[in-house]
């Protein structure tokens, strides 16, 4: 049997965000959007070298940045908006999104982008 190209459970796209302070981007999509963490690979530091969460079917990769490999977030680099396109719930999520710090930018119809 020839090797699967996309892992069991994965789409065809699966998303890897860079971020500066991963575990606490991992507890703000669990609060905000149900996220389940399914796998973590920490440094002794606490710096995320890999994780990997479910938000519904979707999974989600994420590392802390590194920028001594090339590896540097958003926030590094001039920040750049998150959006969140299909999310169960309708308005839910993105409320409690903001109750927890994050800024609306626009709805464009039924998508709401985070800042």
């Amino acid at each position: 049997m020839a090797p699967r190209p996309i892992p069991e459970g994965y789409h065809t796209a699966t998303p890897y965000l860079i971020v500066k302070g991963a575990a606490e981007a991992i507890e703000f999509y669990k609060k905000a959007f149900g996220a389940r963490e399914t796998m973590r690979f920490a440094a002794p530091d606490g710096k995320i070298g890999h994780a990997e969460m479910r938000i519904g079917d979707s999974a989600i990769m994420l590392a802390d940045e590194h920028p001594d490999m090339g590896y540097r977030s958003p926030r590094s680099i001039g920040g750049t908006p998150v959006s969140i396109l299909t999310v169960r719930g309708g308005r839910r999520p993105l409320v409690r999104a903001c109750d927890r710090g994050r800024r609306e930018g626009h709805e464009a119809g039924r998508q709401s982008v985070l800042r």
